[in-house]
Protein backbone atom coordinates (compact mmCIF):
# COMPACT_ATOMS: atom_id res chain seq x y z
CA UNK A 1 0.00 0.00 0.00
CA UNK A 2 1.17 3.20 -0.99
CA UNK A 3 1.81 5.90 2.35
CA UNK A 4 -0.61 8.19 2.24
CA UNK A 5 0.25 12.02 1.41
CA UNK A 6 0.30 15.07 3.83
CA UNK A 7 0.92 18.66 3.20
CA UNK A 8 1.66 20.55 6.06
CA UNK A 9 1.47 24.28 5.91
CA UNK A 10 3.74 25.92 8.51
CA UNK A 11 4.82 29.40 9.66
CA UNK A 12 8.17 29.92 11.64
CA UNK A 13 7.66 30.77 15.43
CA UNK A 14 10.64 31.61 17.84
CA UNK A 15 11.35 27.88 19.40
CA UNK A 16 8.96 26.20 17.33
CA UNK A 17 6.76 25.84 14.63
CA UNK A 18 2.96 26.22 14.06
CA UNK A 19 1.40 23.45 11.36
CA UNK A 20 -1.95 23.66 9.59
CA UNK A 21 -2.20 20.20 8.21
CA UNK A 22 -4.22 19.70 4.93
CA UNK A 23 -4.99 16.11 4.80
CA UNK A 24 -5.00 14.24 1.41
CA UNK A 25 -8.31 11.89 0.29
CA UNK A 26 -7.28 8.77 2.08
CA UNK A 27 -6.49 5.92 -0.44
CA UNK A 28 -7.98 2.80 0.36
CA UNK A 29 -6.65 0.10 2.41
CA UNK A 30 -5.70 -3.13 1.38
CA UNK A 31 -7.43 -6.58 2.01
CA UNK A 32 -7.01 -7.79 5.48
CA UNK A 33 -5.45 -10.45 3.51
CA UNK A 34 -2.77 -10.63 0.68
CA UNK A 35 -1.30 -13.47 -1.35
CA UNK A 36 2.28 -13.85 -1.03
CA UNK A 37 4.58 -16.01 -2.70
CA UNK A 38 4.59 -19.85 -2.40
CA UNK A 39 0.87 -19.58 -1.70
CA UNK A 40 1.03 -17.97 2.25
CA UNK A 41 -0.82 -14.71 3.42
CA UNK A 42 -0.11 -12.34 5.83
CA UNK A 43 -2.25 -9.71 7.68
CA UNK A 44 -1.95 -5.88 6.67
CA UNK A 45 -3.28 -3.12 8.64
CA UNK A 46 -4.11 0.39 7.99
CA UNK A 47 -2.82 3.14 10.53
CA UNK A 48 -5.46 3.75 12.93
CA UNK A 49 -5.29 7.54 12.70
CA UNK A 50 -4.68 10.24 10.42
CA UNK A 51 -5.65 13.34 12.89
CA UNK A 52 -3.50 16.49 13.08
CA UNK A 53 -2.70 15.37 16.46
CA UNK A 54 -1.45 12.05 15.81
CA UNK A 55 0.24 12.76 12.37
CA UNK A 56 1.87 15.67 14.07
CA UNK A 57 3.10 13.70 17.12
CA UNK A 58 4.59 10.81 14.99
CA UNK A 59 6.24 13.49 12.89
CA UNK A 60 8.31 15.14 15.66
CA UNK A 61 11.64 14.14 17.07
CA UNK A 62 12.80 13.54 20.52
CA UNK A 63 13.15 16.88 22.74
CA UNK A 64 11.28 19.25 20.04
CA UNK A 65 7.74 20.91 20.35
CA UNK A 66 5.51 21.92 17.82
CA UNK A 67 2.27 24.03 18.16
CA UNK A 68 -1.25 22.66 16.85
CA UNK A 69 -3.47 25.61 15.20
CA UNK A 70 -6.73 25.24 16.86
CA UNK A 71 -9.79 27.26 14.92
CA UNK A 72 -11.98 27.83 17.80
CA UNK A 73 -9.74 27.59 20.85
CA UNK A 74 -10.77 31.50 21.78
CA UNK A 75 -14.28 31.38 21.50
CA UNK A 76 -14.60 27.92 23.73
CA UNK A 77 -11.83 28.03 25.61
CA UNK A 78 -11.55 32.24 25.94
CA UNK A 79 -14.83 32.27 27.77
CA UNK A 80 -15.44 34.26 31.14
CA UNK A 81 -16.16 38.43 32.00
CA UNK A 82 -12.91 38.15 34.65
CA UNK A 83 -9.59 36.46 33.18
CA UNK A 84 -11.61 35.99 29.92
CA UNK A 85 -10.62 32.39 30.70
CA UNK A 86 -12.55 29.22 31.61
CA UNK A 87 -8.52 27.82 32.68
CA UNK A 88 -6.82 30.08 34.57
CA UNK A 89 -6.92 28.27 37.82
CA UNK A 90 -6.04 24.97 36.62
CA UNK A 91 -3.02 22.31 36.56
CA UNK A 92 -3.79 19.20 34.53
CA UNK A 93 -6.75 18.06 32.36
CA UNK A 94 -7.34 14.65 31.48
CA UNK A 95 -6.65 12.22 28.12
CA UNK A 96 -9.82 10.01 27.06
CA UNK A 97 -8.48 7.35 25.43
CA UNK A 98 -12.07 6.16 24.81
CA UNK A 99 -13.21 9.59 22.66
CA UNK A 100 -10.11 10.34 22.20
CA UNK A 101 -10.73 14.18 23.59
CA UNK A 102 -9.19 16.05 26.15
CA UNK A 103 -11.72 16.47 28.70
CA UNK A 104 -11.87 19.98 30.57
CA UNK A 105 -13.81 20.99 33.44
CA UNK A 106 -13.47 24.94 34.64
CA UNK A 107 -14.51 28.28 34.84
CA UNK A 108 -13.80 31.71 34.99
CA UNK A 109 -14.03 33.51 38.09
CA UNK A 110 -17.99 34.08 39.33
CA UNK A 111 -19.12 32.65 36.12
CA UNK A 112 -21.43 31.26 37.90
CA UNK A 113 -21.94 27.55 36.31
CA UNK A 114 -19.36 24.59 35.38
CA UNK A 115 -18.37 24.64 31.97
CA UNK A 116 -17.64 21.39 30.27
CA UNK A 117 -15.52 21.60 26.47
CA UNK A 118 -13.51 19.13 24.80
CA UNK A 119 -11.03 18.72 22.26
CA UNK A 120 -11.62 16.59 19.57
CA UNK A 121 -8.74 14.63 18.52
CA UNK A 122 -11.09 13.84 15.03
CA UNK A 123 -11.60 17.34 14.18
CA UNK A 124 -9.31 19.24 15.82
CA UNK A 125 -11.40 20.94 17.33
CA UNK A 126 -13.08 21.72 20.71
CA UNK A 127 -16.81 21.27 21.52
CA UNK A 128 -18.81 22.66 24.22
CA UNK A 129 -20.81 19.65 25.82
CA UNK A 130 -22.47 21.68 28.73
CA UNK A 131 -22.24 25.70 29.64
CA UNK A 132 -23.64 24.44 32.98
CA UNK A 133 -22.78 20.63 34.35
CA UNK A 134 -25.43 21.08 37.07
CA UNK A 135 -22.72 20.93 39.69
CA UNK A 136 -23.53 24.58 41.29
CA UNK A 137 -23.07 28.33 41.05
CA UNK A 138 -20.00 29.10 43.13
CA UNK A 139 -16.74 29.64 41.84
CA UNK A 140 -14.62 26.11 41.34
CA UNK A 141 -11.86 26.37 39.20
CA UNK A 142 -10.95 23.32 37.10
CA UNK A 143 -7.63 23.37 39.71
CA UNK A 144 -6.53 19.79 39.86
CA UNK A 145 -9.93 18.26 39.98
CA UNK A 146 -10.71 16.32 36.84
CA UNK A 147 -9.82 12.91 36.11
CA UNK A 148 -10.75 9.89 33.71
CA UNK A 149 -11.01 6.12 34.05
CA UNK A 150 -8.85 5.14 30.82
CA UNK A 151 -10.63 1.77 31.02
CA UNK A 152 -13.95 2.96 30.54
CA UNK A 153 -13.53 6.76 29.69
CA UNK A 154 -15.73 7.66 32.92
CA UNK A 155 -15.02 11.09 33.81
CA UNK A 156 -14.64 11.58 37.13
CA UNK A 157 -14.69 15.15 38.99
CA UNK A 158 -13.54 16.74 42.71
CA UNK A 159 -16.28 19.08 44.02
CA UNK A 160 -15.42 22.49 45.24
CA UNK A 161 -15.53 22.15 49.29
CA UNK A 162 -14.19 23.83 52.49
CA UNK A 163 -14.34 22.39 56.08
CA UNK A 164 -17.26 20.64 55.38
CA UNK A 165 -16.17 16.83 56.42
CA UNK A 166 -16.91 15.41 53.29
CA UNK A 167 -15.10 15.65 49.85
CA UNK A 168 -17.23 15.31 47.69
CA UNK A 169 -16.79 13.47 44.04
CA UNK A 170 -19.12 12.76 41.07
CA UNK A 171 -18.70 10.82 37.89
CA UNK A 172 -20.18 11.00 34.56
CA UNK A 173 -20.83 7.87 32.29
CA UNK A 174 -19.00 8.30 28.92
CA UNK A 175 -22.32 7.23 27.38
CA UNK A 176 -23.82 9.88 28.74
CA UNK A 177 -23.14 13.68 27.39
CA UNK A 178 -22.90 16.02 30.81
CA UNK A 179 -24.95 13.99 33.14
CA UNK A 180 -22.78 13.48 36.66
CA UNK A 181 -23.89 11.67 39.34
CA UNK A 182 -22.53 11.65 43.13
CA UNK A 183 -20.03 9.00 44.52
CA UNK A 184 -20.13 8.03 48.38
CA UNK A 185 -18.68 10.83 50.27
CA UNK A 186 -14.96 11.05 51.46
CA UNK A 187 -14.63 11.44 55.10
CA UNK A 188 -11.98 14.65 55.58
CA UNK A 189 -9.20 14.04 57.70
CA UNK A 190 -10.19 16.06 61.28
CA UNK A 191 -13.30 17.34 59.32
CA UNK A 192 -11.06 19.74 57.61
CA UNK A 193 -10.89 20.33 53.50
CA UNK A 194 -9.77 22.94 51.59
CA UNK A 195 -11.52 24.48 47.39
CA UNK A 196 -8.41 23.23 45.67
CA UNK A 197 -6.31 20.08 46.34
CA UNK A 198 -5.04 17.04 43.98
CA UNK A 199 -6.93 14.42 42.19
CA UNK A 200 -5.69 11.43 39.89
CA UNK A 201 -6.22 8.34 38.06
CA UNK A 202 -4.40 5.80 39.33
CA UNK A 203 -4.63 2.97 36.68
CA UNK A 204 -1.95 0.34 37.85
CA UNK A 205 -2.33 -1.76 40.71
CA UNK A 206 -2.57 -0.09 44.15
CA UNK A 207 -2.95 -1.57 47.52
CA UNK A 208 -6.11 -2.57 48.01
CA UNK A 209 -7.75 -1.38 44.88
CA UNK A 210 -9.23 -3.30 41.67
CA UNK A 211 -8.34 -4.02 37.92
CA UNK A 212 -9.66 -0.44 37.05
CA UNK A 213 -7.40 1.20 39.18
CA UNK A 214 -8.59 3.84 41.85
CA UNK A 215 -9.36 7.39 42.10
CA UNK A 216 -6.76 9.24 44.29
CA UNK A 217 -7.23 12.36 46.21
CA UNK A 218 -4.86 14.13 48.18
CA UNK A 219 -6.39 16.72 50.37
CA UNK A 220 -3.92 19.66 51.71
CA UNK A 221 -6.44 21.34 53.26
CA UNK A 222 -6.15 19.33 56.62
CA UNK A 223 -2.75 20.60 57.13
CA UNK A 224 -2.28 22.33 60.16
CA UNK A 225 2.24 22.31 60.13
CA UNK A 226 2.43 19.27 62.03
CA UNK A 227 3.31 15.09 61.47
CA UNK A 228 -0.43 14.29 60.73
CA UNK A 229 -0.35 16.59 57.49
CA UNK A 230 -1.85 15.28 54.47
CA UNK A 231 -4.61 12.81 53.39
CA UNK A 232 -4.88 10.47 50.65
CA UNK A 233 -7.73 8.61 49.70
CA UNK A 234 -8.61 5.96 47.46
CA UNK A 235 -11.42 5.05 45.40
CA UNK A 236 -12.30 1.68 43.24
CA UNK A 237 -15.25 2.03 40.72
CA UNK A 238 -15.85 -1.31 40.69
CA UNK A 239 -16.94 -1.50 44.18
CA UNK A 240 -18.39 2.05 44.40
CA UNK A 241 -16.40 2.50 48.21
CA UNK A 242 -13.88 4.53 49.41
CA UNK A 243 -10.81 1.45 50.43
CA UNK A 244 -7.93 4.20 51.52
CA UNK A 245 -8.60 6.80 53.77
CA UNK A 246 -4.86 7.70 55.40
CA UNK A 247 -3.48 10.66 57.54
CA UNK A 248 -0.17 11.90 57.67
CA UNK A 249 1.11 11.72 54.20
CA UNK A 250 2.99 15.28 53.62
CA UNK A 251 3.75 15.42 57.23
CA UNK A 252 4.74 19.44 57.66
CA UNK A 253 2.78 20.25 54.68
CA UNK A 254 2.44 23.74 56.35
CA UNK A 255 -0.59 25.92 57.40
CA UNK A 256 -2.73 28.75 56.57
CA UNK A 257 -3.58 28.58 52.80
CA UNK A 258 -3.37 25.15 52.46
CA UNK A 259 -4.72 24.86 48.46
CA UNK A 260 -3.99 25.07 45.07
CA UNK A 261 -1.55 21.49 45.86
CA UNK A 262 -1.61 18.44 42.97
CA UNK A 263 -1.22 14.72 42.46
CA UNK A 264 -0.35 13.57 39.34
CA UNK A 265 0.11 9.90 38.33
CA UNK A 266 2.81 7.89 36.37
CA UNK A 267 1.79 4.56 34.89
CA UNK A 268 4.98 3.96 33.80
CA UNK A 269 6.37 3.80 37.10
CA UNK A 270 3.54 3.06 38.81
CA UNK A 271 3.90 6.18 41.65
CA UNK A 272 1.94 9.67 42.03
CA UNK A 273 3.62 12.26 43.02
CA UNK A 274 1.94 15.49 45.00
CA UNK A 275 2.33 18.02 47.12
CA UNK A 276 2.87 21.93 46.18
CA UNK A 277 0.01 25.15 46.42
CA UNK A 278 -0.33 27.88 48.52
CA UNK A 279 2.13 27.58 51.61
CA UNK A 280 4.00 24.56 50.29
CA UNK A 281 5.04 25.43 46.75
CA UNK A 282 8.59 23.72 46.93
CA UNK A 283 7.16 20.37 48.55
CA UNK A 284 6.32 16.90 47.29
CA UNK A 285 5.75 13.43 48.03
CA UNK A 286 6.07 10.27 46.22
CA UNK A 287 3.29 7.79 46.68
CA UNK A 288 4.02 3.99 46.23
CA UNK A 289 2.35 1.27 45.22
CA UNK A 290 1.64 -0.37 48.48
CA UNK A 291 0.27 2.96 50.07
CA UNK A 292 3.20 4.24 51.45
CA UNK A 293 5.04 7.39 50.77
CA UNK A 294 8.26 9.13 50.25
CA UNK A 295 9.72 12.52 50.58
CA UNK A 296 10.91 13.61 47.01
CA UNK A 297 14.06 16.22 46.54
CA UNK A 298 12.36 20.27 47.10
CA UNK A 299 11.07 22.25 43.53
CA UNK A 300 14.72 23.62 42.10
CA UNK A 301 15.33 27.60 43.70
CA UNK A 302 12.62 30.05 42.10
CA UNK A 303 10.33 27.55 41.00
CA UNK A 304 6.72 26.34 42.34
CA UNK A 305 4.57 23.78 41.69
CA UNK A 306 0.65 23.89 42.55
CA UNK A 307 -2.39 26.86 40.49
CA UNK A 308 -0.54 30.24 40.00
CA UNK A 309 2.92 28.67 40.22
CA UNK A 310 4.18 25.63 38.03
CA UNK A 311 2.47 22.97 36.07
CA UNK A 312 2.94 19.49 36.74
CA UNK A 313 2.51 16.84 34.88
CA UNK A 314 3.89 12.81 33.88
CA UNK A 315 5.49 11.93 30.48
CA UNK A 316 3.80 8.87 29.23
CA UNK A 317 6.77 7.67 27.94
CA UNK A 318 9.92 7.70 30.31
CA UNK A 319 7.48 7.46 33.12
CA UNK A 320 9.11 11.04 34.50
CA UNK A 321 7.65 14.02 35.79
CA UNK A 322 7.77 17.54 33.99
CA UNK A 323 7.76 20.85 35.82
CA UNK A 324 6.70 24.20 33.63
CA UNK A 325 7.35 27.01 36.01
CA UNK A 326 8.91 30.42 35.57
CA UNK A 327 9.68 30.10 32.02
CA UNK A 328 11.34 26.57 32.27
CA UNK A 329 10.81 22.96 32.13
CA UNK A 330 12.57 20.84 34.74
CA UNK A 331 12.20 16.88 34.94
CA UNK A 332 12.18 14.99 38.51
CA UNK A 333 12.63 11.52 38.17
CA UNK A 334 10.81 9.90 41.35
CA UNK A 335 13.12 6.94 41.56
CA UNK A 336 15.15 6.25 44.85
CA UNK A 337 15.36 9.70 46.72
CA UNK A 338 14.18 11.67 43.86
CA UNK A 339 16.42 13.97 41.04
CA UNK A 340 15.68 17.19 40.17
CA UNK A 341 17.33 18.02 35.80
CA UNK A 342 16.61 21.63 34.64
CA UNK A 343 16.13 20.68 30.15
CA UNK A 344 17.14 22.82 27.18
CA UNK A 345 18.63 23.14 24.48
CA UNK A 346 15.49 22.40 22.04
CA UNK A 347 13.21 20.83 25.02
CA UNK A 348 13.25 25.04 26.60
CA UNK A 349 9.46 26.21 26.37
CA UNK A 350 8.60 27.84 23.30
CA UNK A 351 7.53 31.95 24.60
CA UNK A 352 3.78 31.11 23.44
CA UNK A 353 3.48 27.84 26.06
CA UNK A 354 3.26 30.58 28.87
CA UNK A 355 3.97 30.97 32.64
CA UNK A 356 2.05 29.13 34.51
CA UNK A 357 3.00 31.83 37.51
CA UNK A 358 2.83 34.39 35.33
CA UNK A 359 -0.14 34.15 35.83
CA UNK A 360 -1.15 32.68 32.80
CA UNK A 361 -4.13 29.75 32.14
CA UNK A 362 -1.80 26.97 31.14
CA UNK A 363 -3.19 23.29 31.44
CA UNK A 364 -1.31 20.10 30.51
CA UNK A 365 -2.39 16.68 29.33
CA UNK A 366 -0.24 13.27 28.77
CA UNK A 367 -1.15 11.06 25.75
CA UNK A 368 -0.29 8.08 25.84
CA UNK A 369 -1.77 7.22 22.23
CA UNK A 370 0.92 8.88 20.91
CA UNK A 371 3.54 9.80 23.78
CA UNK A 372 3.30 13.29 23.66
CA UNK A 373 2.30 16.09 26.53
CA UNK A 374 -0.38 18.82 25.25
CA UNK A 375 -0.05 22.21 26.84
CA UNK A 376 -3.27 24.82 26.09
CA UNK A 377 -2.84 27.72 27.28
CA UNK A 378 -5.44 30.59 27.78
CA UNK A 379 -4.69 33.63 29.35
CA UNK A 380 -7.68 36.42 27.91
CA UNK A 381 -10.25 35.78 25.52
CA UNK A 382 -8.02 35.90 22.40
CA UNK A 383 -4.17 34.81 21.74
CA UNK A 384 -4.65 31.00 22.97
CA UNK A 385 -2.38 28.52 22.13
CA UNK A 386 -1.86 24.80 21.64
CA UNK A 387 1.53 22.98 21.93
CA UNK A 388 2.05 19.52 22.11
CA UNK A 389 6.35 17.98 23.59
CA UNK A 390 7.30 15.18 22.64
CA UNK A 391 10.13 14.21 26.08
CA UNK A 392 10.98 10.44 25.20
Amino acid sequence: MKRRNFLLASSGLAGSSLFAPLVRAAQPCPPPQVSVSGGNSVATACPTSTSTLSVLAASMPVGSWTQISVSNQNAMVGVGTQSGSMIHYCNSMPWNPVSKAIEVLAMDHNYGRLRYVRYLESSNQFALMADDVGLGGMTQHGYDHVDVNPYTGDLYYRQYSVNSGTIKCFRKAQSSVSTFTALPGLASNNGVEQAAIGSCWWSGSFAGGGAQGSLIIFNSGNALGNANDGQIGAYNPLTNGWFFNKPAMSPYYGSGATYHSVIEYSRAKNVAVYGGGNVASNKLWRLNADGSYTTMPNVPTGKGVGMQRGNLVADPVSGNFLLLSAGQLWELNPTGAGTWTQLSGSRTPPAGVGRPDAPAGVISTAIADYGVIAYITQSSPSGGTFYIYKHA
